[in-house]
């Protein structure tokens, strides 16, 4: 397996360190020392200068070979003796070649960045015989003595390249206890040369410093080309610039791509200046004096133009401004390199966000949720800044926007109220007339679009039409800040967008289609009244609804030899007498009222919130006299009379199906009593059934009779007193005649009756609003848990029910743990996995309760996202004693280390079962040892036990 560690440390550094082990131990001493050093490499990787490793890795090397050979000044003479060892061999007629030691003190802070990434060394002032330097540690790094040993040896020895005694190193500001930052006064004996020879030693001074330039000038071509993506090539163009041509301010001025902004770059800049010479040099304006201008570019394209800007003491020589046109051909051959491969992997990025679109598309079946879909995916697959979908109004002739991505919320406000029509937007009649996609810019556009545009903060925008055949669906649109007109990126955004709105087209059709199956299979196709499926249902939503004192009634019409009519005149004179009666039944009720045709030549009436009883036998003789009026079939006037019963129910606890069968029952009274009449059904069934269970809970959450209890999760790793790091919400019912309920008592009925939805949706609230008034230090944010049943976990109002709990309370989505009990029921169910990662998107964390009690464990973790698993009481109730528990405890630690999932141990009750679980390195714990459930502050609970 492959160990990745960062790229701070050359591997000259460590080669020099193993070789002079090496010479004191012998080959077992460098073994001793990997060995010490923990490190995974073997010997011949470590001796190779282009194998780099971590800050923690080179201390790790520094404080083995100390304990190898064996006393405390081993990195001073690794330093010390660095100029005597074969690695440096190809060094040494360059560094002899400055002429004197102050030439090569001068240039050590531009070479130790080739040798070290982790900190930063300055020249703070430099005589003839002395020199002072400040050495930064950069942030993040633990300081140690042994690095500060080896740079006072590397130091010490450059005078010896000239036969002079070793420099003093004075060190006395050490940084190992001051962040840090070292301070080096380093002095040395001057070297005495004839005159003669300082000319030929000044020549070949500026020979040698040329060479150097050059050297710099390839390592910062190999860094540009070995960059791991454009990003960090423009930001090591200017961050390397200085070696190449010296320490000066640099601005880098890249053109605008293709709908794109432009891109600059400096160092050593303030900012505004960068950003006005960046401007100058894109326009082709003269940057000023002292500002020398080469072109970054390459046989493939010109990239734009970086400027070096000299200063009073700091001028360029025509040698360095050739090295500086170099190094900028070089930044362009990395630019063309990168550019290439990360064009390539768009590509590849874009092809499985059309596979992911296509996916996406295939599980939402609403119009609104298509164009959600659509508008999320068009700025990754087209490379656009933001995306609109707009649907087509025929009956108003205009587009609305539905969905919108890439847009702050005041655009997608004013987006959401815009209506566009083609008599105001010409650009719209031409998709209407030709159906074909539009380029539409800011400076060219109709006034309305304009506004619309500069609004949203787009230069120009494509649209292109979501077609069902010839039939015009909706548009979805691309939009750039800058103009994509004539430019490559126009046809590549067209194609891209083409295959966009092909699949948004077919999802949209198919979102129409089954709209209308829905509406079909719910609907009668002949009156367009719901039928009976619709109607039982809507009668059980409002019966379950209904709360005391509260009637509703149900009046069951039934046509008067209506055979007659279908016998006499034929079928579809007796089709048209339906539709004519459903009509009449509608003109005669109010808005709210319901009407259904449950079948044949029955219709049914839902009147809710009757005030009196006599109101729905008033109603039901009003719908029997407007129907005994005549009605005209083909021409001729056709008479027929009605039969009606009407029940009624008063409070909660109705069934729908009862209160049906009884108003039918009614009728057929009616019907024997002589037709063309009304009968009431007896008694009402309020007054006969007590109220069940199931109608108690129903009416809970909105009676105030749900709890949240909760149960702390402690952070057990630290040596101290456990750390709470959050809680567990667990739900409780405060029943009026029960008391204190738990869970099991009621949670299987609201399973089954459909209510668990609810209540997981008002724990979700509470447990939101609760975590908002607890209050922990700044960074160390406290965390809660809430359970979910599988059917909520799938139904549409989460996820919107959690942003808006979320915002609501101003919480970091991190805050929320979802819990799901893992079975076989849940992995089976449609769209479980999809609603998991949709949540997880938003920041929320998904916990898997229970495990290693459900389906085929293991395989959870590979199936469904989530980000933590709660060990199974089961398990922890038998340590410590219980090998074969604690070895699982150990395997779920261990493999979900390896997949990056937290574990929380459940059920922890015994100071035993704590040890154990500290001892195999479980951080998070969770039982009545260490917190029982307890409401929050301020909940009223009563005083009885929990049943």
């Amino acid at each position: 397996m492959a160990f990745n560690d960062p790229r701070e440390t050359s591997g000259i550094t460590t080669k020099l360190l193993l070789q002079y082990v090496r010479e004191r131990t012998g080959d077992a001493g460098v073994a001793d020392l990997l060995e010490r050093a923990r490190v995974p490499w073997t010997v011949p990787q470590l001796e190779d200068p282009t194998h780099w490793v971590g800050y923690d890795t080179r201390i790790r090397l520094f404080e083995a070979a100390t304990a190898v050979v064996g006393h405390d000044r081993v990195m001073f003479e690794v330093g010390a003796e660095s100029f005597k060892n074969a690695v440096a061999l190809p060094l040494l007629p360059i560094l002899r070649g400055f002429g004197t030691p102050r030439e090569v003190y001068k240039r050590l802070p531009s070479v130790t960045k080739h040798f070290s990434t982790t900190s930063t060394l300055s020249l703070l002032e430099v005589t003839r015989t002395s020199a002072v330097f400040s050495f930064q540690l950069h942030e993040g790094y633990t300081p140690s003595h042994l690095d500060c040993e080896y740079a006072q040896g590397l130091f010490s020895a450059i005078p010896l390249l000239w036969g002079l005694p070793p420099a003093h190193v004075d060190h006395s500001g050490c940084g190992t206890a001051a962040r840090g930052l070292c301070r080096y006064e380093v002095a040395w004996q001057e070297r005495r040369t004839p005159l003669w020879g300082r000319r030929v030693r000044d020549l070949e001074s500026r020979l040698v410093a040329l060479r150097l330039q050059m050297q710099e000038l390839q390592l910062a071509a190999s860094d540009l080309v070995a960059s791991p993506d454009v990003e960090s090539v423009l930001d090591g163009i200017v961050e390397h610039a200085g070696t190449v041509a010296g320490d000066l301010g640099y601005v880098l001025a890249l053109d605008p791509t293709d709908g794109t902004d432009a891109v600059v770059r400096s160092r050593g800049v303030p900012q505004d200046r960068a950003e006005a010479l960046a401007l100058a040099l894109l326009e082709g304006a003269d940057p000023g004096p002292g500002a020398v201008v080469v072109d970054v570019s390459s046989p493939r394209r010109t990239y734009g133009r970086l400027v070096a800007l000299e200063s009073a003491g700091r001028r360029l020589t025509d040698d360095t401004r050739a090295l500086l046109e170099a190094y900028a051909r070089h930044g362009a051959a990395a630019l063309d390199l990168l550019t290439a491969l990360e064009g390539s992997r768009r590509e590849q990025e874009r092809t499985e966000d059309l596979l992911s679109l296509a996916h996406d598309l295939s599980t939402v079946s609403e119009p609104t949720a298509v164009a959600d879909v659509l508008a999320t995916s068009i700025p990754k697959i087209v490379g656009c800044r933001a995306a609109t979908v707009m649907l087509w109004d025929p009956s108003d002739g205009a587009l609305r926007p539905v969905a919108s991505a890439g847009h702050t919320q005041e655009q997608r406000d004013l987006l959401s109220t815009a209506t566009f029509r083609s008599e105001e937007v010409p650009e719209l009649l031409a998709i209407l007339r030709r159906r074909d996609p539009v380029l539409v810019d800011a400076l060219t556009a109709s006034p309305v679009l304009a506004r619309v545009l500069a609004s949203t903060g787009s230069r120009s925008v494509i649209v292109v039409p979501l077609l069902a055949g010839d039939e015009l669906l909706g548009v979805a649109t691309a939009g750039f800040t800058t103009s994509v007109g004539g430019t490559p990126r126009h046809a590549e955004a067209l194609a891209r967008i083409a295959g966009v709105s092909d699949q948004g087209a077919t999802a949209l059709q198919n979102a129409r289609l089954l709209a209308t199956v829905r509406h079909q299979s719910q609907h009668d196709a002949l009156t367009g009244l719901p039928n009976r499926v619709l109607f039982a249902r809507r009668l059980d939503e409002v019966l379950r609804a209904s709360e005391s004192g509260r009637s509703t009634a149900v009046l069951f019409c039934d046509l008067d030899r209506f055979k007659h009519i279908n016998d006499g005149l034929g079928h579809a004179a007796g089709d048209e007498l339906l539709r004519q009666v459903s009509a009449r039944l509608r003109g005669e009720l109010r808005p709210g009222d319901l009407v259904g045709r449950l079948g044949g030549d029955e219709f049914a009436v839902l009147l809710d919130g009757v005030e009196d009883e006599r109101q729905p036998y008033a109603v039901a003789t009003r719908l029997v006299d407007a129907l005994d009026e005549p009605f005209r079939l083909d021409g001729r006037e056709v008479r027929i009379t009605a039969s009606m019963g009407v029940a009624i129910h008063t409070g909660p606890d109705g069934r729908g199906d009862r209160l049906l069968k009884s108003a039918d029952s009614a009728m057929y009274v009616a019907k024997q009593s002589g037709r063309n009449q009304v009968a009431v059904a007896g008694e009402s069934l309020a007054r006969r059934v007590a109220p069940s269970f199931e109608s108690e809970l129903g009416r809970a959450a909105g009676a105030g009779e749900l709890r949240l209890f909760f149960q702390p999760v402690v952070d057990v790793s630290a040596d101290g007193p456990p750390v709470v790091v959050g809680a567990e919400a667990l739900l409780r019912w405060e029943h009026p005649r029960l008391g204190l309920l738990a869970p099991g008592a009621f949670l299987p009925l609201a399973e089954e009756a459909g209510l668990v939805t609810e209540l997981d949706l008002w724990a979700l609230a509470a447990a939101c609003d609760e975590l908002a008034r607890w209050h922990r230090p700044p960074g160390e944010p406290m965390r809660v848990a809430v359970n979910l049943a599988s059917a909520t976990l799938v139904d549409p109002r989460l996820v919107p029910a959690v942003r808006s709990d979320l915002a609501r309370n101003a919480l970091d989505p991190g805050q929320l743990h979802l819990e799901v009990v893992e079975s076989r029921s849940l992995v089976d169910l449609p769209g479980v996995i999809e609603r998991m990662a949709e949540l997880r998107k938003l920041g929320v964390r998904i916990a898997l309760d229970d495990f290693g009690t459900g389906y085929s464990t293991l395989a959870w973790l590979q199936t469904l996202p989530v980000d933590q698993v709660k060990i199974d009481r089961s398990f922890i109730m038998r340590l410590p004693q219980h090998e074969a528990s604690l070895a699982v405890v150990r395997a779920v630690l261990s493999l979900a280390q390896e997949l990056g999932i937290e574990v929380i141990a459940e059920g922890v009750e015994e100071e035993g079962q704590l040890a154990a679980l500290r001892d195999v390195g479980c951080v998070l714990v969770q039982g009545y040892l260490l917190g029982r459930p307890a409401p929050a502050p301020g909940t009223p609970v009563g005083d009885g036990p929990v049943r």
